[in-house]
Protein backbone atom coordinates (compact mmCIF):
# COMPACT_ATOMS: atom_id res chain seq x y z
CA UNK A 1 0.00 0.00 0.00
CA UNK A 2 1.40 3.39 -0.98
CA UNK A 3 2.04 5.92 1.81
CA UNK A 4 -0.22 8.95 2.03
CA UNK A 5 2.57 11.24 0.86
CA UNK A 6 3.05 9.35 -2.41
CA UNK A 7 2.25 11.27 -5.58
CA UNK A 8 -0.89 10.37 -7.53
CA UNK A 9 0.50 10.33 -11.05
CA UNK A 10 -2.99 10.26 -12.55
CA UNK A 11 -3.39 13.88 -11.46
CA UNK A 12 -0.44 14.83 -13.67
CA UNK A 13 -1.35 12.82 -16.75
CA UNK A 14 -2.73 15.75 -18.73
CA UNK A 15 -6.18 16.00 -20.31
CA UNK A 16 -4.93 14.90 -23.73
CA UNK A 17 -3.96 11.52 -22.23
CA UNK A 18 -7.20 10.75 -20.38
CA UNK A 19 -9.99 12.27 -22.46
CA UNK A 20 -11.36 9.56 -24.83
CA UNK A 21 -11.99 12.02 -27.66
CA UNK A 22 -8.42 13.35 -27.52
CA UNK A 23 -6.90 9.89 -27.15
CA UNK A 24 -8.83 8.74 -30.23
CA UNK A 25 -6.92 11.24 -32.37
CA UNK A 26 -3.63 11.04 -30.47
CA UNK A 27 -1.69 9.17 -33.18
CA UNK A 28 -2.81 11.71 -35.77
CA UNK A 29 -1.99 14.63 -33.49
CA UNK A 30 1.44 13.31 -32.45
CA UNK A 31 2.66 10.93 -35.18
CA UNK A 32 5.58 8.72 -34.23
CA UNK A 33 7.63 6.30 -36.30
CA UNK A 34 9.40 3.91 -33.90
CA UNK A 35 11.68 2.33 -36.51
CA UNK A 36 14.69 4.48 -35.65
CA UNK A 37 14.30 3.76 -31.96
CA UNK A 38 14.22 0.03 -32.56
CA UNK A 39 17.29 0.26 -34.78
CA UNK A 40 19.09 2.09 -31.97
CA UNK A 41 18.13 -0.53 -29.37
CA UNK A 42 19.31 -3.27 -31.72
CA UNK A 43 22.66 -1.49 -31.96
CA UNK A 44 22.85 -1.79 -28.18
CA UNK A 45 22.12 -5.50 -28.29
CA UNK A 46 18.34 -5.94 -28.31
CA UNK A 47 17.62 -9.60 -29.03
CA UNK A 48 14.73 -12.03 -29.26
CA UNK A 49 15.36 -13.13 -25.65
CA UNK A 50 14.96 -9.66 -24.10
CA UNK A 51 12.24 -7.98 -22.07
CA UNK A 52 11.47 -4.34 -22.93
CA UNK A 53 9.47 -2.02 -20.66
CA UNK A 54 7.88 1.14 -22.03
CA UNK A 55 6.97 3.76 -19.41
CA UNK A 56 4.25 6.09 -20.67
CA UNK A 57 3.34 3.72 -23.48
CA UNK A 58 0.53 5.94 -24.78
CA UNK A 59 -1.45 4.31 -27.57
CA UNK A 60 1.06 1.48 -27.91
CA UNK A 61 2.91 2.48 -31.09
CA UNK A 62 6.35 1.61 -29.74
CA UNK A 63 5.34 -1.55 -27.79
CA UNK A 64 3.62 -2.95 -30.85
CA UNK A 65 6.66 -2.34 -33.06
CA UNK A 66 9.26 -3.62 -30.60
CA UNK A 67 7.20 -6.74 -29.77
CA UNK A 68 8.43 -8.22 -33.06
CA UNK A 69 12.04 -8.00 -31.88
CA UNK A 70 11.96 -9.33 -28.31
CA UNK A 71 10.46 -12.00 -26.10
CA UNK A 72 8.32 -9.80 -23.85
CA UNK A 73 7.09 -6.20 -23.75
CA UNK A 74 5.53 -4.46 -20.77
CA UNK A 75 3.51 -1.37 -21.72
CA UNK A 76 3.02 0.83 -18.65
CA UNK A 77 0.72 3.84 -18.60
CA UNK A 78 -1.09 5.73 -15.85
CA UNK A 79 -4.04 6.43 -18.17
CA UNK A 80 -6.59 3.64 -18.51
CA UNK A 81 -7.91 5.43 -21.61
CA UNK A 82 -4.50 5.14 -23.26
CA UNK A 83 -4.20 1.50 -22.28
CA UNK A 84 -7.60 0.75 -23.79
CA UNK A 85 -6.42 2.27 -27.07
CA UNK A 86 -3.29 0.12 -26.82
CA UNK A 87 -5.36 -2.96 -26.08
CA UNK A 88 -7.47 -2.43 -29.20
CA UNK A 89 -4.38 -1.91 -31.33
CA UNK A 90 -2.79 -5.13 -30.10
CA UNK A 91 -5.96 -7.14 -30.64
CA UNK A 92 -6.02 -5.95 -34.26
CA UNK A 93 -2.42 -7.13 -34.74
CA UNK A 94 -2.74 -10.31 -32.66
CA UNK A 95 0.36 -9.52 -30.60
CA UNK A 96 0.50 -11.98 -27.71
CA UNK A 97 3.78 -11.14 -25.97
CA UNK A 98 2.76 -7.79 -24.49
CA UNK A 99 1.60 -7.14 -20.92
CA UNK A 100 -0.45 -3.98 -20.33
CA UNK A 101 0.04 -2.46 -16.88
CA UNK A 102 -2.08 0.38 -15.52
CA UNK A 103 0.51 2.09 -13.36
CA UNK A 104 2.80 5.08 -13.08
CA UNK A 105 6.53 5.67 -13.29
CA UNK A 106 6.96 5.81 -9.53
CA UNK A 107 4.64 3.07 -8.34
CA UNK A 108 5.41 0.42 -10.97
CA UNK A 109 6.64 -2.86 -9.50
CA UNK A 110 8.32 -5.02 -12.13
CA UNK A 111 7.44 -8.71 -12.12
CA UNK A 112 9.42 -11.45 -13.79
CA UNK A 113 12.94 -11.37 -15.17
CA UNK A 114 14.65 -7.95 -15.13
CA UNK A 115 14.34 -5.99 -18.35
CA UNK A 116 17.25 -5.59 -20.70
CA UNK A 117 15.81 -2.35 -22.03
CA UNK A 118 13.53 0.46 -20.86
CA UNK A 119 12.07 3.03 -23.22
CA UNK A 120 10.26 6.27 -22.41
CA UNK A 121 9.16 9.11 -24.65
CA UNK A 122 7.69 12.41 -23.45
CA UNK A 123 6.42 11.04 -20.14
CA UNK A 124 8.98 11.94 -17.47
CA UNK A 125 8.33 15.68 -17.78
CA UNK A 126 4.88 15.20 -16.24
CA UNK A 127 6.56 14.70 -12.85
CA UNK A 128 8.17 17.34 -10.61
CA UNK A 129 11.92 16.94 -10.14
CA UNK A 130 11.77 15.08 -6.81
CA UNK A 131 9.44 12.54 -8.38
CA UNK A 132 11.57 12.31 -11.50
CA UNK A 133 14.31 10.97 -9.24
CA UNK A 134 11.89 8.46 -7.72
CA UNK A 135 10.84 7.44 -11.23
CA UNK A 136 14.46 6.92 -12.29
CA UNK A 137 14.97 4.71 -9.25
CA UNK A 138 12.05 2.61 -10.49
CA UNK A 139 13.64 2.36 -13.93
CA UNK A 140 16.87 1.15 -12.33
CA UNK A 141 14.99 -1.44 -10.27
CA UNK A 142 13.37 -2.67 -13.49
CA UNK A 143 16.61 -3.14 -15.43
CA UNK A 144 19.22 -5.84 -15.22
CA UNK A 145 22.80 -4.66 -14.52
CA UNK A 146 24.13 -3.21 -17.75
CA UNK A 147 20.61 -2.71 -19.09
CA UNK A 148 19.85 0.18 -21.43
CA UNK A 149 17.50 3.09 -20.75
CA UNK A 150 16.42 5.06 -23.82
CA UNK A 151 14.85 8.37 -22.79
CA UNK A 152 13.37 11.05 -25.02
CA UNK A 153 11.69 14.10 -23.56
CA UNK A 154 11.20 17.84 -23.50
CA UNK A 155 14.28 19.14 -21.68
CA UNK A 156 15.65 22.67 -21.54
CA UNK A 157 19.22 23.08 -22.77
CA UNK A 158 19.22 26.87 -23.17
CA UNK A 159 20.96 29.23 -20.73
CA UNK A 160 18.68 29.59 -17.67
CA UNK A 161 19.33 33.33 -17.71
CA UNK A 162 17.60 33.47 -21.10
CA UNK A 163 14.53 31.40 -20.19
CA UNK A 164 11.82 33.96 -20.94
CA UNK A 165 13.32 34.99 -24.25
CA UNK A 166 13.90 31.36 -25.29
CA UNK A 167 10.37 30.28 -24.41
CA UNK A 168 8.76 33.23 -26.17
CA UNK A 169 10.92 32.61 -29.24
CA UNK A 170 10.04 28.91 -29.27
CA UNK A 171 6.32 29.67 -29.01
CA UNK A 172 6.48 32.26 -31.77
CA UNK A 173 8.44 29.93 -34.03
CA UNK A 174 6.13 26.94 -33.68
CA UNK A 175 4.69 25.93 -37.01
CA UNK A 176 0.92 25.38 -37.15
CA UNK A 177 0.22 22.09 -35.37
CA UNK A 178 -2.61 20.16 -33.82
CA UNK A 179 -1.71 21.82 -30.51
CA UNK A 180 -3.60 24.97 -29.58
CA UNK A 181 -1.79 28.04 -28.25
CA UNK A 182 -3.30 27.34 -24.83
CA UNK A 183 -1.98 23.78 -24.85
CA UNK A 184 1.51 25.01 -25.68
CA UNK A 185 1.36 27.62 -22.90
CA UNK A 186 0.09 24.98 -20.46
CA UNK A 187 3.23 22.93 -20.94
CA UNK A 188 5.32 25.60 -19.25
CA UNK A 189 2.69 26.54 -16.70
CA UNK A 190 1.45 23.12 -15.59
CA UNK A 191 4.05 20.50 -16.57
CA UNK A 192 7.57 19.95 -15.30
CA UNK A 193 10.22 19.92 -17.99
CA UNK A 194 13.60 20.48 -16.38
CA UNK A 195 17.08 21.63 -17.39
CA UNK A 196 19.63 19.35 -19.02
CA UNK A 197 22.20 19.78 -16.26
CA UNK A 198 19.63 18.82 -13.64
CA UNK A 199 18.37 15.75 -15.50
CA UNK A 200 21.87 14.49 -16.27
CA UNK A 201 22.70 14.82 -12.58
CA UNK A 202 19.54 12.92 -11.65
CA UNK A 203 20.46 10.11 -14.02
CA UNK A 204 23.98 9.82 -12.67
CA UNK A 205 22.95 10.05 -9.02
CA UNK A 206 20.37 7.28 -9.42
CA UNK A 207 22.88 4.84 -10.92
CA UNK A 208 22.96 5.48 -14.66
CA UNK A 209 25.90 6.10 -16.94
CA UNK A 210 24.93 8.53 -19.70
CA UNK A 211 26.32 7.03 -22.91
CA UNK A 212 24.72 9.48 -25.33
CA UNK A 213 23.05 12.86 -24.78
CA UNK A 214 21.68 14.83 -27.71
CA UNK A 215 19.98 18.21 -27.41
CA UNK A 216 18.13 20.10 -30.13
CA UNK A 217 16.47 23.49 -30.44
CA UNK A 218 16.95 24.12 -26.73
CA UNK A 219 13.83 22.13 -25.83
CA UNK A 220 14.33 18.49 -26.83
CA UNK A 221 16.64 15.80 -25.53
CA UNK A 222 17.51 12.18 -26.24
CA UNK A 223 19.57 9.96 -23.95
CA UNK A 224 21.00 6.48 -24.00
CA UNK A 225 21.95 5.37 -20.49
CA UNK A 226 23.39 2.21 -19.02
CA UNK A 227 22.22 0.98 -15.63
CA UNK A 228 25.29 0.39 -13.49
CA UNK A 229 23.37 -1.89 -11.15
CA UNK A 230 24.81 -3.51 -8.07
Amino acid sequence: MSPDWMIDERCHAGEEHVDPAQVARYDEKIPFDPAGEIDLLCEYGLSAEDTVVDFGAGTGVFPLAVSEHCERVVAVDVSETMLEATREKFEDHEADNVDLVHDGFVSYDHRGEPAGFVFSKNALHHLPDFWKVEALKTVGDTLEPGGIFRLRDLVYSFDPRDSREEIESWLEGMEPTEFTTEELHAHFREEFSTYDFLLESMLEETGFEVLEATYSRGFYAEYVCRWRGE
